[in-house]
Order: structure tokens, then sequence, then C-alpha cells
């Protein structure tokens, strides 16, 4: 997989990027990560990408020409599956997307700031539009390190046990049951019986059960879903 990155701020991004899974993933062939900084194909003299909004009102807005541009290159170069743009406004990101995009062979991720980028670049170039969640940051960087994440680690081959994705949270509509390991007491709280005994099946069930009950009392939106 390729993951092109077009952002005003690159710092924000190369070192969340560059270590831990991120890295690896990277450093064994999983995916490219490529971080594209837009200001390089801004034509104005002082690489500006930003101008005020028509209409009147607070706040600059992205310019189309550099995003344009920058992503009209990538576009010569290879075909993309999504171009996506990080904003409140999206689709909440959920699990069930990470999954999706991650068999995916080519995304770009458009980063925003200050007001938004200018309406034509959505209109013209933006296949898809997320949210991480009901709150604005300052841009969409960090929203874009956090889909990137989510989806780099559904990528077989990039956890080193590729069972362990399957059994997250979220991906059966329910969280993820309590886990636990070494000791087996701690000052007078035991690990529960059932994850000592060896029955698989058993362990299994009790996991499930956890699971419902954790999501009833956290969650109980994602409950009725998994029900």
């Amino acid at each position: 997989m390729r993951i092109d990155i077009l952002t005003i701020l690159p710092g924000l991004l190369e070192g969340p990027l560059s270590d831990s899974i991120m890295k690896r993933a990277q450093e064994k062939g999983h995916v490219e990560i490529h971080i594209h900084n837009i200001r390089d194909y801004s034509t104005h003299r002082q690489k500006s990408v930003d101008d005020y909004q028509y209409g009147g009102g607070a706040g600059m807005v992205m310019t189309i020409q550099p995003i344009a541009d920058c992503i009209e290159k990538l576009k010569s170069e290879r075909k993309y599956d999504e171009i996506i743009y990080m904003t409140p406004d999206g689709q909440v990101l959920e699990q069930s997307i990470c999954n999706q995009l991650s068999t995916l062979k080519n995304i770009i991720i458009l980063c925003g700031h200050y007001k938004g980028v200018d309406q034509r670049v959505r209109d013209l170039f933006v296949t898809r539009e997320i949210s991480i969640g009901s709150y604005v940051l300052s841009g969409g960087e960090l929203g874009a390190a956090v889909l990137t994440d989510a989806i780099v680690r559904l990528i077989p081959g990039v956890l080193n046990d590729e069972t362990s994705a399957l059994t997250d949270s979220f991906q059966d509509s329910l969280l993820a049951p309590p886990v636990y390991t070494r000791p087996e007491e701690y000052k007078g709280h035991k690990v529960p019986e059932i994850l000592l005994s060896g029955n698989t099946a058993k362990i299994e069930d009790w996991r499930h059960e956890e699971s419902v009950k954790r999501t009833k009392e956290k969650r109980p939106d994602l409950f009725n879903n998994g029900e």
C-alpha cells in the first residue's frame, strides 16, 4: 500500500509515522508513506497557501491552486483508490472504514487548515471525507496520523501476530474483554480462574460474555449493533 499525505506542516506527521509499528511496516515494505508539503506547489512568491474568504467572515481558506497541482501530479504517476479529506464534517471514523481502506493500494490524505479548503477542492478531487470525532483541531495532521495508524496495522504482515487486529475492540461491534498477564496475584487482586484453566472453549465464552458486559456498560450504542 502507498499513502500520500498532503499538509502544510509535515513536521507534525514525521514523528508519529516514523516510529514503532509505522516504522517497522515501512521497513518491511508493507506500506510506503510519503508526506508532501503543499507549500512546495504554491506559485505565490511567498509560498502562501491561504487567502481571505469570499463573502467576508473570520478565518482564512486554503487556496485551490497548490492543492490541485499536488494532487494532479500524484495522479499522473499512479491511480488512486481514494482521495480523503480530513474534516470535522466528514464521516466519523469507525473500524469498518479502516478495514475497507486497508485493502486498497493507493490513497491520498489531505490535511485541512484554517477554515478549511476551497470547496472546489472537495468538489473536484475528494472522494471521501473523514472525521475522527465531533471536535475541531488546529489542522488535519493529527487526524491523518490516526487514520494512517488505524489502516496500516491491519495490513497483513504488519503485526507480529496477525490475529491480534482481528480481536481488537470494534471488530465485532463489541469492546474487547479485560486482559491480564503476570503475576497471577497482585496485592490480593487475582487473575480470573477461567483464564488459568487451559480450556480454550470456556475461555472464549468468558471473553465474549465480558465483551458484551463491558459494551453494555461503556458503549450501549455499540451493543445494539453487536446484537
